[in-house]
């Protein structure tokens, strides 16, 4: 195992969970990609949440997306793998599988986001955490813009009126690393502004 990768933040985190897998995949890396919280389901996901399954698709196919399906709407969602059965493959499959890719954030499709106290929801194993914040909506007034932003505004103290610029998204990045550091992660935190 190389990697347990989670990503946090908010706009663009699924898009960069498989942009990190098809490359990893490309490089003849086995990559396996979950979630802490939801996501929707995909086009060939293993919803299935057996080892033997999950560890075949693995070693056949390289890549293997995975989790517990929650609902059966138009697009399905999924939450993520039971951490026991994370930690088994990550454990038993030390040359098959490199990477884990992990959402462990939800945004409600904002571009930024303030996390509640129980959030993120970084998995134990998680080595890496890449913070994700969107960048496209500067100019804009927060609160139309940052999913939680009445808890971001009860929190720190902001006005009713404060513009979404570069002071405030490197807020919202300091206060994803205060909780992750908190929380009692040591690895390794980026960010990945879009």
């Amino acid at each position: 195992m190389e990697k347990v990768i989670s990503i946090v933040g908010a706009g663009g985190k699924t898009t960069l969970v498989h942009k990190l897998a098809r490359e990893y995949h490309r490089r003849g890396k086995g990559v396996l990609v979950t979630t802490t919280t939801h996501m929707y389901v995909e086009a060939d996901t293993d919803l299935s949440c057996d080892f033997f399954s999950l560890r075949d698709k693995i070693i056949k196919d390289g890549y293997c997306m995975a989790g517990q399906k929650i609902s059966e709407q138009s697009k399905p969602k999924m939450c993520g793998l039971p951490y026991d059965l994370l930690d088994r493959l990550i454990k038993d499959m030390p040359q098959a599988l490199d990477y884990v890719i992990i959402e462990a954030d939800g945004a409600k499709h904002h571009s930024l986001k303030y996390p509640a106290a129980d959030e993120p929801v970084v998995y134990p194993l998680t080595t890496d955490v890449i913070i994700v914040l969107g960048t496209w909506e500067k100019g804009k007034l927060c609160k139309d813009v940052v999913f939680r932003y009445e808890l971001m505004q009860n929190e720190l103290g902001m006005a009713e009126d404060v513009v979404v610029d570069d002071s405030v998204i490197d807020t919202l990045r300091q206060v994803y690393v205060k909780k992750l550091r908190d929380s009692g992660f040591k690895g390794r935190i980026s960010t990945y502004y879009r």
